[in-house]
């Protein structure tokens, strides 16, 4: 298994921002990158998915969970691929994000690495500690989370610069992981 597949769903743009900074870090990195837009899931790859060491999973926070059009995505892996474990073992991480900086974001990540251990995956989180308890680090991990990467809307379309720091790290996170364990 080899590659790291991004897949992602999004609506105003900020998870497709947030995914090519994941991408851009991963590749960087050393990891062999596919970024996976998966708005229509008829068009999804699913060899290059199975192929893939490590795939993460972003979705933008709607009403406190999953954006249905990820979801949708999510339940076409049910039938052959859950139950045949084909994912199992393969690195999992999450990515979301929404117009607050915590804005119930946690909701939605749980839920990813919920269905990622139905898969039998390994979740990757965020490691970065931020501001205020290292201040020279403002702006990096804002909301705090450790589970998956949150970030908060982009401002005419651009990650803010925290948000788009704390993505690259995370890119280079799971790179190394997909190195050290892919």
């Amino acid at each position: 298994m080899t590659g790291l597949a991004i897949t992602y769903w999004g609506g105003s743009g900020t998870i497709a921002l947030t995914a090519r900074a994941i991408a851009g870090a991963a590749a960087e990195a050393g990891a062999e990158v596919y970024l996976m837009d998966v708005q229509h899931p008829e068009d999804v790859d699913w060899d290059l998915l199975q192929r893939a060491g490590a795939i993460l999973m972003g979705s933008p926070t709607y009403m406190g969970g999953v954006a249905a059009g990820y979801k949708t995505f999510l339940e076409a892996t049910g039938s052959t691929i859950w139950l045949e474990r084909r994912w199992k073992d393969k690195l999992a991480g999450g990515f979301t994000c929404g117009i607050q900086q915590a804005g119930d974001k946690l909701a939605t990540l749980k839920s990813l690495a919920v269905f990622a251990a139905q898969h039998g995956m390994l979740w990757v989180g965020q490691e970065v500690i931020g501001a205020p308890v290292f201040p020279e680090r403002a702006g990096l991990n804002s909301s705090g989370t450790f589970l998956g990467l949150a970030v908060e809307q982009a401002d005419e379309g651009r990650l803010r610069p925290g948000c788009d720091a704390s993505a690259r790290l995370f890119g280079a996170r799971v790179a190394g992981s997909l190195a050290r364990w892919g």
